[in-house]
């Protein structure tokens, strides 16, 4: 009985352990918020935003996608929008500047600024 305990105690805290890192990890990237977020920077106007407005457009677009005309919907997730915001919040004047263009110019300025950081 004594050493069954102290084996069940240590793969109790092994499956708490596993459980807790993986509700707390950031999901997988997804491109789609790449693109969402540079559509939403184009309906406000290219003009800077701050994060609070551009995650509620964010969900918006989202949202609006899912209802209309989605065949394959995207379910929002606050997670990965804040990850996406935080990408494009991070692009240098000249990249946001690039970005202004249009959201072809802004998925590939968000691509290539996130190659050299680790947030993805």
């Amino acid at each position: 009985m004594k050493k069954i305990f102290p084996l069940s105690a240590i793969i109790i805290i092994v499956i708490v352990a596993v459980t807790v890192w993986r509700l707390n990890r950031t999901p997988a990237h997804n491109p789609h918020y790449d693109a969402t977020t540079c559509a939403a920077v184009d309906i406000l106007g290219k003009k800077p935003v701050d994060d609070k407005a551009l995650l509620e457009r964010v969900r918006y677009i989202i949202t609006n996608e899912n209802n209309s005309y989605a065949v394959d919907q995207v379910k929002y997730n606050e997670d990965l929008a804040k990850v996406s915001v935080k990408r494009y919040q991070a692009l240098s004047t000249q990249q946001k500047t690039f970005a202004g263009q249009n959201i072809d110019s802004c998925i590939q300025a968000m691509t290539k600024g996130a190659a050299d950081k680790t947030n993805q």
